[in-house]
């Protein structure tokens, strides 16, 4: 080996000693928020509950989860958007995020950018839409409820999601 060739190794191998120390930075340093932006309870923020007991075992941080319901989601997901972009606060919605987000922009009232603000990080968990009636209502499928609801405005039905009830 060369005195040049010598020289080349050792000046990359110190730079490269100093250099790692720092890419080397901890993370995470301090808890995580995760933002649900539905009231507890909620489908989503079990979920949100799940996903974060499990990051902090996984980590060995705490994974603190943090309810801001209102405007179908819209404020959780502002506070999202306005906080720093550093990894430590998160946003766990559902299914209706892009359609709230585009009704919002649509309508002139965006609360951020959902193209900007956000990078999509995993999918949690998929949850399926069940609809059950009692077996006494005369129908057979989704259809038949449509047209015996639309055929007889003045039937009174009730029904329940994770984000509200109500009667008619």
């Amino acid at each position: 080996m060369t005195r040049r060739t010598l020289l080349k190794f050792t000046v990359c191998a110190a730079l490269a000693l100093t250099a790692s120390g720092a890419f080397a930075q901890a993370f995470p340093t301090k808890p995580i928020k995760v933002i649900v932006p539905f009231p507890a309870g909620g489908t989503t923020d079990i979920v949100a509950r799940l996903v974060a007991q499990r990051m902090s075992e996984t980590i060995g941080q705490s994974v603190l989860v943090e309810n801001r319901g209102g405007a179908g989601g819209q404020l959780g997901a502002e506070a999202v958007a306005k906080a720093p972009a550093d990894g430590y606060t998160m946003l766990i919605h559902n299914v209706t995020f892009p359609l709230a987000s585009a009704a919002a922009q649509l309508a002139g009232r965006p609360l951020y950018n959902v193209d900007t603000d956000f990078a999509g990080v995993s999918i949690a968990v998929y949850v399926p839409l069940v609809i059950t009636a009692n077996p006494a209502v005369p129908v057979k499928d989704l259809r038949d409820l449509a047209k015996l609801l639309q055929g007889d405005r003045n039937l009174h039905y009730s029904y329940g999601s994770t984000a509200r009830s109500s009667r008619r």
